[in-house]
């Protein structure tokens, strides 16, 4: 059994969405300027290194599956 973090990093959150990890940089770069962006979720930062829940990464997943 493997255990997953509870905190996510770049490559991990783009790991699960299948898309590249500067996507994901992007995205939070968007978000944080005001832009349209469509990761609608907000990092945690610990220091200055962004992370993302893994609750509510999957909450992400499971809203853009029902869509």
């Amino acid at each position: 059994m493997q255990i997953e973090p509870d905190f996510l990093n770049d490559k991990q959150v783009a790991r699960k969405l299948s898309l590249s990890d500067s996507w994901v940089r992007v995205q939070r770069h968007y978000r944080s300027k005001g832009l349209p962006h469509v990761l609608t979720v907000d990092p945690k930062y610990i220091g200055k290194c962004p992370r993302y829940l893994r609750t509510d990464i999957d909450a992400f997943v499971a809203s853009i599956a029902a869509a």
